[in-house]
């Protein structure tokens, strides 16, 4: 459900690049959650006022509770870097990633609830007809050949990766292309998954519930997978094998000035995280001294 990711952007901030940068979205996170809420929901004046206090209160919530997280997941990796990444530092990161993950979408779907909950039966209809041109959109591109969707696959790590430590390698390129090409393709078996589950949103919706089921179902669909098919539960196992792969892969080809911008980099998100806080700390960080 978009919404909901367009709310975990917001809420997680690890989309966004440079210090000044986080600060900016952060502090005007609100203005730019309500309006990608009204214009995706078409929800009126009333409907967001109403809307604004669970907004406000979700938003000082996130910045008491998960920024901590933030700040020792980031030093964590910050640590393993320098040290270099071994297998064991990996999974522990990957472990702290994912339920960073959950803690997000959990905390969206709190916050996306009362305002589906809200909607009007005209609303509702149109969100149904939004997943329907998003759904049409997904399944054209997943459609796409195999090969191609590999290849935009390499050249989006590719790109992360310049981010992080600077133009890679040839030896580097390889590995990523590699790495990716390994990755499984759950392109329309997602899309189907999440139709599924958008029509099931509907359907709820429809029938008037509260606010409490509405965040329930998004809770076990979007944070917890309670009912993820099979194939995709082992697809996901083997991404995650996959990518700790390629991050060992990696680390043992960076150079010295390679590895000195990753490790900045990972310090500057622990640093925005730690100054955005009104009394700066870290939660307890599992991942320190991993490698």
């Amino acid at each position: 459900m978009r919404l909901i990711n367009a709310l975990l952007v917001l809420l997680a901030l690890l989309a966004a690049r440079g210090c000044s940068r986080v600060s900016l979205v952060y502090n005007t996170a609100d203005y730019f959650i309500e309006g990608y809420a009204e214009d995706y929901l078409e929800t009126d004046n009333a409907q967001m006022s109403a809307w604004q206090p669970a907004l406000a209160a979700t938003l000082s919530r996130h910045r008491r509770e998960e920024l901590p997280y933030l700040a020792a997941f980031f030093e964590g990796f910050h640590q393993a870097v320098r040290e270099g990444l071994e297998p064991p530092a990996v999974e522990c990161l990957m472990d702290d990633s994912q339920e960073i993950y959950r803690r997000h979408f959990r905390l969206a779907s709190d916050l996306a609830a009362p305002l589906l909950a809200d909607l009007t039966p005209a609303q509702v209809n149109a969100l149904e007809r939004r997943f329907a041109e998003d759904a049409a959109k997904d399944a054209a591109e997943s459609g796409k050949r195999v090969e191609r969707r590999k290849r935009k696959r390499a050249e989006r790590w590719a790109k992360s990766a310049e981010w992080w430590i600077g133009p890679p390698s040839q030896e580097q390129l390889a590995i990523i292309r590699e790495q990716t090409a390994a990755m499984p393709d759950t392109a329309e078996a997602w899309v189907a998954f999440r139709s599924a589950k958008q029509a099931g949103l509907v359907r709820l919706l429809r029938s008037g519930a509260e606010a409490q089921e509405i965040r329930r179902y998004l809770g076990d669909w979007l944070a917890d997978f309670s009912d993820l098919p099979r194939p995709l539960r082992e697809a996901g196992r083997e991404m995650r094998e996959r990518v700790a792969e390629l991050l060992v892969r990696l680390d043992r080809t960076l150079s010295k000035s390679q590895r000195g911008r990753f490790a900045d980099r990972l310090a500057g998100l622990r640093d925005d995280f730690m100054d955005l806080q009104r009394r700066p700390h870290m939660a307890d960080g599992r991942c320190a001294g991993r490698g």
